[in-house]
């Protein structure tokens, strides 16, 4: 993106394809909200599949931070290794044929897992490497000792041979780590070819290869490499992306390291998106926060704090803008349906009138700021059922819409630009809100019909479908409980209540397994948020889970503002995973506001 004129400002590039001149331009620094992620320790950071964490992981890699911080690398306060985890990078098939030997699957997976680690941290080395590092004699003569007095060392103690035909020792500091990358990518295939031999036979094929693992090859030379003259006297990190792509043998190994009390040297920053498969290690025993690591949620800070989220979006809208030198505010760029504002204002100034003799809130502008906008879009309802012309846009809605994710908003920022552009306008100013509305509303609707579709084909084994007994499979399960919580939510909306915007329950009861399953999956693809609320009893605290933002033009939601939710019994859901209607019909049954969760599996209360 580094020539920005003609292109499109909310682009969503991989890490891996945006230089760091770019990221110093495009990325806001959230370390403030995230602070765990830069100390020295063992984090796990949680989130959705664009919330960020990758961007993140890549801000923090030397180039970026020389950059950043205008410093020289020996400076750094740490010298991060981005290590992307990709399901065809470690999750070789062959593994399973080491089942039945436990002792060997874990010892072959630890082995893999150092040696792909290792390469990628003598990877981002070559990358810092220039010739200036090469011109240094004192530079090159440390770097000669590291690779003969610690690398070939370490290797040769784990089994490896140096091949005959090995050329000659290099000289200079470049060459000598592209040695080392050629080295431990020999012996990363050579550990892939026997798993893929062992695949061929019936009998035990033993293993004469090198075998490495973390305490005695990946540590002692992060140690070493730490003395060199150029490296930061901080800890190396080893930031693993999408953790949740290891194998149930690779996260307990990996869990194991988090274990061990190495962060002074090494810390592990572990990015999962919100499927880690255990916090076990491989003996069995349970890693716990804070005492082995700190827990970093995104969408819990952005929760909880409903500040943060919005500034951050702001702050990124607004360098996209700049990129392209476009001097409009993000309020400017994405404004909102002026005639439909006025509207709602107006009804804003009629609550806000007649608070005095019908109020509801202890102050008039909340009567009027909770009750406008609800009472417009009931109003859109009537006789000539033209909700469809409630226009979803303006940068404040756009920005609830995206519910803590910022790859929500610039998806449908790219798409909305890209729409403008082809109208045939050149010089974009402003993105109209018609246009805005048009993509949020096909997005939204994206999210329930073919984003489902697709991932029931991309885990139909485990979540897709019927099942062989007839029964709902765990999506379609899913799929059923939003859209009655949907349905309710609008209907509650529209309602007389004193509470209309309502996005959020809690189950007033014990929620059974299969409740768990489909709601855990739920939070998984990003259609729940989870997070606490006090329970009904006063005694403690309870799950709260937040129905996606997204899903607000498809149902017909206000996104914007306060929010309220409801305690709901388990039956209650359990009979909406199967007959989604079911949770309507029985709230206008019993009357919306009322008081229905009680023992007998009525359905909910006022939170």
């Amino acid at each position: 993106m580094n020539n920005y004129r003609g292109a499109n400002p909310f682009s969503v590039q991989t890490p891996e394809e945006i230089s760091a001149v770019d990221v110093k331009q495009l990325f806001v620094d959230v370390f403030s909200d995230f602070f765990n992620i830069e100390k020295g320790s063992h984090t796990f950071l949680h989130g959705h599949r664009g919330s960020g964490k990758s961007m993140m992981f890549r801000a923090m890699e030397p180039d970026c931070q020389m950059l950043a911080r205008n410093m020289p690398l020996r400076e750094l306060p740490y010298y991060a290794v981005y290590v992307p985890i990709k399901l065809t990078d470690l999750n070789l098939v062959e593994f399973n044929r080491l089942g039945e030997n436990e002792f060997a699957d874990f010892v072959l997976n630890e082995h893999s897992m150092t040696i792909f680690m290792a390469a990628k941290a003598v990877s981002s080395l070559l990358k810092i490497v220039n010739d200036k590092y090469d011109m240094d004699e004192a530079v090159n003569g440390a770097v000669s000792a590291f690779y003969h007095d610690s690398f070939v060392k370490l290797l040769k103690r784990g089994g490896w041979v140096v091949p005959e035909n090995t050329p000659e020792t290099p000289s200079k500091t470049s060459d000598h780590f592209r040695k080392m990358q050629e080295s431990l990518d020999e012996i990363y295939a050579q550990t892939s070819g026997y798993l893929r031999r062992v695949s061929f036979s019936k009998e035990a094929v033993p293993y004469a290869g090198v075998l490495v693992g973390y305490l005695d090859f990946l540590l002692p030379m992060i140690k070493d490499l730490k003395r060199l003259p150029f490296m930061p006297s901080g800890p190396v990190f080893l930031m693993v992306d999408d953790a949740d792509n290891l194998s149930p043998s690779q996260t307990l190994i990996l869990n194991s390291w988090v274990s061990y009390r190495t962060t002074a040297d090494l810390s592990l920053k572990i990015s999962t998106q919100m499927n880690y498969k255990t916090y076990r290690t491989a003996n069995g025993q349970r890693i716990d926060a804070p005492h082995d690591y700190s827990d970093v949620n995104i969408q819990a800070v952005y929760t909880s704090d409903k500040d943060k989220y919005p500034k951050r979006v702001k702050e990124i809208v607004k360098r996209r803008l700049d990129m392209l030198q476009i001097s409009a505010t993000p309020e400017q760029f994405f404004p909102e349906d002026e005639e439909q504002e006025a509207k709602i204002r107006k009804v804003y100034d009629e609550k806000k009138s007649q608070w005095p003799d019908s109020g509801k809130g202890y102050r008039a502008t909340d009567d009027a700021y909770r009750y406008a906008r609800p009472e417009y879009m009931k109003s859109l309802l009537g006789t000539s059922k033209n909700f469809s012309t409630y226009r979803y846009a303006g940068f404040d809605q756009l920005v609830h819409i995206s519910s803590g994710v910022i790859r929500y908003f610039l998806e449908t920022a790219s798409l909305m630009y890209g729409e403008q552009r082809a109208s045939g306008t050149d010089l974009i100013k402003a993105i109209p809100p018609a246009i805005q509305n048009k993509v949020i509303r096909e997005w939204s609707d994206a999210a329930m019909f073919s984003e489902f579709e697709k991932i029931e084909r991309d885990e139909e084994s485990e979540t897709g479908g019927t099942g062989p007994d007839g029964n709902l499979g765990k999506l379609q399960k899913l799929r059923n409980l939003i859209t009655a919580l949907g349905g309710l939510f609008h209907e509650l909306l529209v309602s007389d209540l004193a509470e209309r915007r309502v996005f959020s329950f809690a189950l007033s009861d014990t929620p059974s397994d299969e409740l768990k399953q489909i709601l855990d999956l739920g939070i998984r693809y990003g259609y729940f948020h989870e997070s606490t609320i006090g329970n009904k009893e006063g005694t403690g605290r309870t799950k709260l889970y937040i129905l996606s933002r997204r899903l607000a033009p498809h149902f017909k939601l206000d996104p914007t503002g306060f929010s309220g939710y409801k305690f709901m019994t388990n039956m209650a859901l359990i009979e909406a995973m199967r007959k989604p209607g079911s949770l309507l019909r029985r709230a206008k049954r019993a009357g919306l506001g009322n008081d229905l969760s009680d023992a007998q599996g009525d359905l909910f209360t006022d939170g």
